[in-house]
């Protein structure tokens, strides 16, 4: 049962009284994780600024590319979901009207490559020149207050769809704090459930923020601080509106139904092509400007939107028990009116596998690309199934007089021990 009608029934049946108040304790737990563990402070983006700027003076000096190649800052470092230890993924934007292709990238990167070690960067990596995004890997020796700290750099050669993605997700997090605080305590119960590392078939961190953006996007709060789920929802705002579909005109002064674009502009501003896929083109639409009203609006007291606490706990049940996995997709790219995509779709559109069962999500810009295909079906019932463990942990606190915030927290987020460890 959904967490409102648990709390309806045992009011209604006299059951042991659900202490709901655990839920404002939740949240002050919540927030509390975000700003010790992953808030970033001014230091850290110090630092990483002066490390891409160095690192782009010595792209300038190495000769290997053409003038006016910068180096950008992209993924967890740079769209507000990372923390204070995220690694420094850097990408190379060569000058768009020189001629550089890809086999030129990767003699220059290689090329840089040497530069670094005799710039005297650690443990310069080269392995994965060869990958479809040429990548080196390094530690740059950052001195900071007279002692030496070693910032993990991952530099890629042309990766535009990778800053794109940035963008938008930074868009949300600086625009939507709630969005950023959420998922901190989202990733912490993934890694310490061991349910957070592609290269061992579990989900990637960016996996989990894109679930969380799709299920705050597609669903809806009551007047009395719930959360209405994609399925049952009322077709008023959602509790946080999607900036690939939300109306400019609307967002400029929400006042009124929330309204959405019919279709998302096709001009040549939007439109980009695909920088490894000639057949394909990317739309790059998403609102972007103006955003403060869009913040005012969804931060505005009568709008009652639900507590951190409610919003995860209906989170994990929600993909615990209600998402229908057989058929549906988990997509930024549907509408708030009707937020499912079905597998059939992208089967004929972009030729995913109708026989693979288990989870899904639609990449918001390469809509061709499963971002959960690293997922074998195993690991992705351990993942349900976790979603389903945290959210009963939840529910079975609410009867306890005793329970806290944090304790809640560490019951959820407790590290697992598999059979055989200590």
């Amino acid at each position: 049962d959904s967490i409102a009608s648990v709390i309806t029934k045992s009011k209604k049946w006299g059951k042991k009284p659900i202490e709901t108040s655990i839920f404002n304790d939740f949240s002050n737990a919540i927030d509390k994780v975000f700003n010790d563990e992953y808030a970033v402070s001014e230091n850290v983006y110090r630092r990483r600024e002066n490390v891409r700027s160095n690192i782009e003076s010595m792209v300038a000096s190495s000769g290997a590319f053409p003038v006016g190649t910068r180096v950008l800052v992209f993924g967890s470092s740079a769209n507000g979901f990372g923390s204070p230890n995220s690694d420094l993924d850097l990408c190379l934007q060569v000058n768009g009207s020189s001629s550089f292709s890809n086999e030129s990238g990767v003699e220059a990167m290689a090329s840089l490559a040497t530069k670094f070690t005799e710039a005297g960067m650690h443990d310069v990596n080269t392995d994965r020149l060869t990958a479809r995004i040429p990548i080196v890997k390094f530690n740059f020796p950052y001195v900071e207050y007279g002692e030496t700290i070693m910032v993990e750099c991952d530099l890629s050669l042309q990766n535009p769809l990778a800053c794109l993605n940035t963008s938008l997700l930074h868009a949300y997090s600086k625009n939507f704090p709630s969005t950023c605080v959420l998922a901190s305590v989202i990733k912490r119960w993934a890694k310490n459930r061991d349910i957070n590392e592609p290269s061992r078939h579990t989900l990637s961190s960016y996996g989990y923020v894109l679930m969380l953006l799709y299920f705050l996007t597609a669903s809806e709060s009551t007047e009395d601080g719930f959360v209405l789920t994609p399925e049952n929802t009322k077709n008023t705002a959602p509790i946080l509106p999607n900036l690939q579909w939300v109306d400019p005109t609307w967002a400029q002064n929400p006042a009124g139904p929330y309204r959405e674009i019919p279709a998302k502009p096709k001009n040549q501003y939007c439109v980009v092509q695909h920088p490894t896929e000639p057949n394909y083109l990317v739309n790059s639409y998403f609102y972007r400007s103006g955003l403060e009203s869009l913040t005012q609006f969804c931060s505005h007291p009568s709008r009652k939107i639900p507590s951190y606490g409610m919003i995860l706990a209906s989170f994990f049940h929600y993909f615990a028990f209600e998402f229908n996995y057989k058929k549906n997709v988990v997509s930024l790219n549907t509408k708030h009116c009707y937020p499912i995509l079905e597998k059939e779709i992208k089967a004929e559109e972009d030729g995913w596998s109708l026989f693979r069962q288990g989870l899904a999500i639609e990449d918001p810009f390469e809509s061709f690309y499963d971002v959960s295909h690293v997922l074998k079906n195993t690991n992705f019932q351990t993942i349900r199934k976790e979603f389903a463990l945290a959210y009963t942990k939840i529910m079975n606190s609410l009867t306890s007089k005793n329970a806290t915030g944090k304790d809640l927290i560490d019951m959820i987020c407790e590290p697992l021990v598999r059979d055989g460890e200590n």
